[in-house]
């Protein structure tokens, strides 16, 4: 275990683990067509990303310009991304920064590793099987698998205890607000990484993925 002694890596997917924003745009924008509701960007996606699927629609939804709109039109436009986003999970998506290499060394060292995620668990699972990390990562668990959704402690709580991580120390790792709230209201030191949202506060800052290896 390491001078710190976090026996525990949590973290964030979407903005933090892997840069999903263009098949999630991908997606959305198929839905968005299927409505008759002009496209989003791939940007556009990014800064929507955090709060779970139905947030993410309405965020888009606004981002393309509708000003109002019924709870009607964002289920049948989040049935039709969560459709075509199953099909197409992981066409672009890719790891952020040194992932690839650095979960891989945490993992031989012998600390768990799990995924904390708004996004639905089997996309999830979808995505990182897809990226070459599901080897290494011993949990993960969306927002549809706990019933106390982040920022809601419970759901960092719930993917701690998937890992069966007894009383190891835990790090979370995400990128934004949400991120360090659900990690606060656990009780569990946070690190934000350096591509997230700015100005979150933190107990740790990455820089790179690199940084896992001597934090942790």
């Amino acid at each position: 275990m390491s001078n710190n002694g976090f026996g525990v890596v949590v973290l964030d997917l979407d903005g933090t683990l892997v840069d999903s924003s263009e098949d999630i745009a991908d997606a959305m924008n198929h839905a968005l067509s299927a409505h008759g509701i002009g496209a989003v960007t791939a940007e556009q996606v990014a800064a929507a990303l955090g709060g779970g699927p139905t947030i993410l629609v309405e965020k888009c939804l606004t981002a393309a310009g509708l000003v109002t709109f019924g709870s009607d039109l964002v289920a049948s436009v989040l049935n039709a991304y969560s459709d075509r986003y199953r099909a197409h999970p992981a066409t672009h998506t890719r790891v952020f920064d040194t992932a690839g290499a650095v979960l891989p060394a945490l993992h031989a060292r012998g600390v768990l590793i799990g995924v904390c995620t708004n996004k639905r668990t089997a996309i999830a699972e979808a995505v990182l099987n897809a990226v070459g990390l599901s080897s290494v990562i011993g949990a993960v668990v969306g927002s549809d698998t706990t019933p106390t959704p982040k920022p809601q402690p419970g759901h960092l709580i719930d993917t701690v205890t998937a890992l069966g991580a007894g009383d190891r120390r835990v790090l979370y790792v995400g990128d934004t607000d949400i991120d360090q709230q659900t990690a606060a209201s656990a009780g569990v030191t946070y690190a934000q990484v350096a591509w997230g949202h700015p100005g979150v506060p933190a107990e740790h800052y990455l820089a790179s993925f690199d940084d896992l290896l001597s934090i942790v």
